[in-house]
């Protein structure tokens, strides 16, 4: 009895745990990036630079303050296409992903460092 006690209770945890994991997700969606604005945030430990290639090299880099996430929200518009960004931190390349207007952007820095687009 104990045995079969102890399966309903960890399933129920189980469940419980999948259910606030959705619940997270969902919100993280409903907080999608804004239409023309890029909001890029540092790690805790490192800089993030965001580089437009196609705009003639220009780049947003967010203040950063010790062992703190910074972030900053630019609005840069553009014209509903897909424009190529590069991403940094410091001189090391990270890699790049695709920047569209009419979505906006979100650039997160991550422990490695890396980073994740919303």
């Amino acid at each position: 009895m104990r045995k079969s006690k102890s399966r309903r209770v960890a399933l129920a945890g189980l469940t419980a745990a999948t259910g606030l994991a959705l619940s997270v997700l969902g919100a993280g969606q409903a907080q999608a990036a804004t239409p023309g604005t890029l909001k890029v945030c540092t790690g805790k430990n490192f800089f993030i630079t965001v580089q437009f290639p196609g705009r003639g090299g220009a780049s947003i880099t967010p203040a950063k303050w010790p062992n703190e996430v910074a972030c900053l929200t630019s609005r840069i518009g553009g014209n509903g296409t897909n424009e190529r960004f590069d991403v940094y931190s410091g001189s090391r390349y990270l890699g790049s992903s695709i920047y569209n207007s009419s979505r906006g952007a979100e650039i997160h820095g991550v422990p490695g460092p890396s980073f994740y687009v919303i």
